[in-house]
């Protein structure tokens, strides 16, 4: 998310909280492959930034000390919030997962927001409790496996006769898993390296579920590193991201999420850093370069314009990754090959517009496919 992040002034102690045509699931292709035993079974994903609804760029320039001016900007942020349809974005989000039905799914940026009154909670948007309620409208056979908070804080609204109202609101990770899948560990986390700005410190998270795959461990990683713009903070995220999270983990591993290092753009560009490359030279191979050519556009996801009403898209920046390191164990093991897979980006046409005319986010999602080939 490079032109935003969180600016998020602390206040008050305990106030931080909390009809186009779709595509079909992907069908299993299970030809032969020369020299290997075959392929076996795809393993599914899907990876989406949903988006927070509101800029909070604006909130970078205010004098903090000046209380109007930070609950007039507060108030701007919570108004874009709501004008973005945020229940309508959900629910374009959940048509990717009916259509499709991923093994696993990773979201970023599933912002909780409370308007509190005093100390009495007085309104809420859970834009995760919005996709769970959707969900089970449709009877989807998924279930949320892991919830990682990360930065939360709250922001002033008014002072009113009854007390303060502020704007509370706590980011997350998520990932959702299909109730076949069988899991065999999950885990997640908080990166050390931290964004100290002012009264708040912007933290980061990851997430990860483990599970049985045809056989084999398939671990799957989500993550959203910080923007470049604190690229120290970003190197030391990915140092710890590679270092540990994903060291030592014996089976398929698939990194899927908003790394925020544009693998389209070169070294001094604004957009870039150097953390695509880094988890690449880590034995990471990026799907998106593996699936046939014919699949294959510019594979850009970030980013529509901050109310998601451009009428053209406006992406131009490849953000958005599912990176996937094969198991390589003495004896055999699942390989990654080229031309074995398909991953689509989603959400980036126009017909992908809500009823009300708006990006479902302001990132496109990664949807993908990955065939491993038996080797033992």
């Amino acid at each position: 998310m490079p032109r935003r992040f969180f600016f998020l002034f602390a206040l008050g102690a305990g106030l931080a909280a909390c009809a186009d045509e779709r595509p079909t699931p992907f069908e299993p292709q299970l030809a032969r492959v020369p020299g290997e035993l075959g392929e076996a079974p795809p393993f599914e994903v899907y990876s989406q930034n949903v988006y927070l609804g509101g800029d909070t760029g604006p909130l970078f320039t205010l004098n903090f000390s000046d209380i109007p001016a930070v609950m007039a900007a507060t108030n701007r942020f919570w108004q874009e919030v709501q004008q973005s349809n945020v229940p309508e974005r959900m629910a374009a989000i959940v048509d990717e997962i009916e259509a499709r039905r991923p093994h696993v799914v990773g979201l970023q940026e599933m912002l909780r927001f409370v308007v509190v009154q005093g100390s009495t909670p007085v309104g809420v948007l859970d834009l995760l409790a919005l996709i769970e309620a959707e969900i089970a409208s449709r009877g989807l056979p998924y279930v949320t496996e892991v919830v990682q908070p990360a930065t939360s804080a709250a922001l002033p609204l008014a002072i009113t006769s009854t007390g303060l109202r502020a704007l509370s609101f706590t980011d997350r990770l998520v990932v959702l898993r299909r109730s076949d899948v069988t899991l065999t560990s999950e885990a997640s986390g908080l990166y050390a390296a931290v964004a100290p700005l002012g009264p708040v410190t912007l933290k980061r998270g990851w997430a990860r579920v483990s599970v049985n795959h045809d056989g084999a461990p398939h671990h799957f990683v989500t993550t959203h590193l910080e923007v470049q713009a604190l690229r120290q903070v970003q190197a030391g995220q990915a140092q710890q991201l590679l270092g540990q999270v994903l060291a030592g983990l014996d089976g398929v591993v698939v990194l899927a999420g908003d790394l925020n290092s544009d693998a389209a753009a070169q070294p001094g560009d604004v957009s870039w850093t150097d953390t695509y490359d880094r988890v690449r030279a880590a034995g990471f191979d990026d799907l998106w370069e593996l699936a046939p050519p014919a699949n294959l556009g510019d594979g850009f996801t970030c980013c529509q314009a901050n109310d998601l009403r451009n009428a053209v898209s406006e992406l131009d920046q490849r953000i958005d990754f599912v990176l996937v390191r094969p198991s390589t164990p003495l004896g055999g093991g699942h390989g990654v090959g080229r031309g074995l897979h398909r991953i689509d980006v989603v959400g980036d046409e126009a017909a992908d517009r809500t009823a009300g005319g708006l990006w479902p986010a302001d990132h496109a999602g990664l949807a993908a496919s990955l065939r491993t080939t038996r080797t033992e």
